[in-house]
């Protein structure tokens, strides 16, 4: 029965590392594309195109507001267009306008939304070879004022794993106790009526099993980090605009909101704490946070 559960653990560990993986491997595909046209940088978008590209879109007339088809852009159309751009000295380091959500990942398909200066593209991704790249983009554009003025508003929910088993002090790795399982409910029951995006934990039974109840009631994929190497910025950037739930421990929550937050303002939490609730929202002109306890 040992044996079963631990294969079980195994494979589900597996599933989410690849989930993660793949996550990861479309991110940087969109962000290849996104500085591949801003920056002109055609080696990125080489890295980021099918040569069978079939892009399109629809740009706004300004005198009728009617959207017009525009005109299809092939592979080699948009490499050649990005390098008339950078040798005209067109380019751009943009970050305000910049954003890549992906939308759903399948087995050897996945779809995105990219949000840049000149508008908003729909992607579709395949995978080949282990690779990530677009295949079909439908835009429309100019970025029009009303979304451009729309402020961007991130907000963080960090929790600690709930109460854990404490039985074996050589288990690195123990399960939940019976009460840690009702507060895992719990904390399901509280994020209830927000509209999550993501939920990260870090790849322990204790932390998984918390955040277990809520992603499974918001239908998301639990992705995993290591909060001892854990590239900041880019994870910025994955959840930019997002409302996102980050589970961990007792030192690496406060810690993690100290790095969100830009400053040391929380201190490791007691052991004894397992209703610790930290709740961080960044916008592009500020960062807040607040400290509350859900018993």
């Amino acid at each position: 029965m040992k044996q079963i559960l631990v294969l079980i653990v195994a494979l589900f560990s597996i599933g989410i590392n690849a989930q993660n993986s793949d996550h990861e491997a479309i991110t940087s595909t969109l962000n290849n594309y996104i500085d591949g046209f801003y920056k002109g940088d055609a080696s990125k978008l080489e890295a980021a195109l099918k040569p069978r590209l079939y892009k399109f879109g629809y740009w706004k007339n300004k005198d009728t507001g009617a959207y017009e088809y525009y005109q299809h852009m092939t592979y080699d159309q948009a490499i050649e267009f990005v390098n008339k751009m950078k040798a005209e000295g067109r380019t751009r380091d943009e970050t305000k306008i910049r954003k890549a959500e992906i939308l759903d990942i399948g087995h050897h398909i996945a779809s995105a939304k990219i949000t840049a200066v000149w508008g908003v593209d729909y992607v579709l991704l395949s995978k080949e070879d282990g690779q990530w790249m677009i295949e079909q983009v439908i835009w429309e554009g100019p970025y029009v004022e009303e979304v451009k003025q729309k402020p961007v508003v991130t907000t963080y929910y960090l929790i600690r794993h709930a109460e854990k088993k404490r039985i074996n002090p050589d288990d690195r790795n123990p399960e939940l106790t019976s009460a840690g399982e009702k507060r895992a409910q719990k904390w399901s029951d509280t994020f209830k009526d927000i509209p999550l995006d993501a939920v990260y934990s870090t790849n322990y039974k204790r932390t998984l099993m918390t955040a277990q109840p809520t992603a499974k009631a918001k239908n998301l994929e639990i992705q995993t980090y290591q909060p001892n190497n854990m590239d900041m910025e880019a994870f910025f950037q994955a959840t930019k605009g997002k409302q996102v739930l980050v589970v961990g421990h007792s030192n690496t929550t406060p810690f993690m909101a100290n790095a969100l937050v830009g400053e040391m303002k929380y201190k490791s939490m007691d052991d004894t704490n397992n209703a610790g609730l930290y709740i961080v929202t960044i916008t592009e002109d500020s960062k807040t946070s607040t400290l509350i306890q859900v018993n």
